[in-house]
């Protein structure tokens, strides 16, 4: 039996719920050479053990599989919620793996270092690994556009400085308080610009004409009232990047992140919009009740701007006479609803309608209990 197979077999074990049977079926694949079933093997490790995961990841380096290093790094960063794992242990492991070649560890130790002087090494070493990725992700700072043979060596500990600073930016915010009654808040250029462009590179191709749920039904379908496209970045795609981004929407605007909904990718091209609504749900059907039984009410909506529009694009709120611009970079938060679960009237808002360029935006809508998305990505 291949690799392939043993994993499909887990996978319907897990689904059955025999959970030692997969975890044995998976372990099989990945004693023989798959490296998907090591990192694999290894999340399931960490939910009974995390001091046992992560010793087989580095064991598993060690053996050659590589992308393991960069796995270890994950689980300590963002879901090791009770570990002491220092700035240095993160960026040891990205670091070997970086210099190993693996893209995934560029990117992440890029968009942590983000664009001063002491992210060069990296940069020369994306441009090195894939100049085309390196000339879109880096946007113009991409080491003089040349191709460098080989990136000067670094200085480790200055690098090391730089990566915690970096990581330590993740709970500090430029903020502007626009509106107290939906406490309607501002984080300026709160994303990189690495961040913003990996996000649109990553996911753009994957992009649906958008919809909207039928009050009535609970179904979800096209509608004039909502144009543009999006895609739903469910937890098979959280990587470093995707996962920074929950992160630091969740520290901005405090939530827990299994208090989220899945995040979305928004695409609005030239005269497309979204006409004034409420993120909250509301209503008394069925169906609303079916969909506040995961997780209860939308209390808050974050939203993040992953490019500047020219033109028009504006995230609108009528009953404030407020208006935001959709600028790279930068986070938006508000309440749908009041202390008591109410529906707050001033959180009516709009997507204005694009007038030049175009719009791309990160959408997260919380809960204010655990959701199903918080369930299975954070759990």
């Amino acid at each position: 039996m291949n690799t392939q197979d043993l994993i499909h077999q887990a996978l319907a074990c897990f689904n059955q719920n025999k959970q030692a049977q997969g975890k044995a079926l998976m372990l099989r694949a990945a004693q023989a050479g798959s490296a998907a079933a090591v990192l694999y093997y290894a999340d399931l490790l960490f939910k009974e053990d995390k001091a046992a995961a992560y010793r087989y990841l580095a064991e598993q380096w060690q053996d050659g599989v590589t992308g393991t290093l960069h796995r270890r790094a994950i689980l300590r960063c963002f879901f090791d919620v009770d570990g002491n794992h220092s700035p240095a242990e993160l960026f040891d492991d990205l670091h070997q793996e970086a210099i190993n070649g693996d893209l995934q560890s560029v990117i992440a130790l890029l968009s942590v270092i983000g664009d001063s002087s002491n992210s060069e090494y990296y940069r020369i070493l994306l441009q090195q690994l894939a100049p085309q990725l390196s000339a879109q992700l880096l946007a113009g700072q991409n080491a003089g556009g040349q191709l460098i043979p080989q990136p000067p060596q670094p200085d480790f500990d200055t690098l090391r400085q730089s990566f915690a600073s970096g990581l330590q930016k993740w709970q500090v915010f430029n903020c502007a308080n626009l509106n107290t009654e939906i406490g309607l808040v501002c984080a300026n250029a709160a994303l990189t610009a690495l961040e913003c462009n990996y996000m649109m590179l990553r996911f753009g191709a994957l992009l649906q004409p958008s919809l909207i749920v039928d009050p009535t039904t609970g179904a979800a379908k096209q509608n004039p009232y909502r144009t543009g496209s999006m895609v739903a970045i469910g937890p098979e795609y959280l990587d470093w990047v995707t996962l920074a981004i929950e992160y630091k929407m969740s520290s901005f605007a405090g939530f827990a992140r299994q208090q989220g909904e899945v995040m979305n990718l928004i695409h609005y091209d030239k005269q497309q919009r979204y006409l004034p609504h409420f993120d909250a749900i509301i209503g008394d059907s069925a169906s609303m009740s079916a969909q506040l039984r995961n997780g209860g009410q939308r209390q808050l909506t974050v939203l993040a701007y992953l490019n500047t529009v020219p033109a028009g694009g504006e995230t609108s709120f009528p009953k404030l006479g407020l208006k935001v611009q959709a600028r790279a970079g930068d986070l938006l938060m508000f309440r749908n609803i009041d202390e008591a679960g109410q529906l707050l009237q001033a959180s009516y808002h709009a997507g204005e309608p694009v007038l030049a360029g175009d719009k791309w935006l990160l959408s997260k809508w919380v809960r204010q209990g655990v959701t199903d998305y918080g369930t299975l990505a954070y759990n």
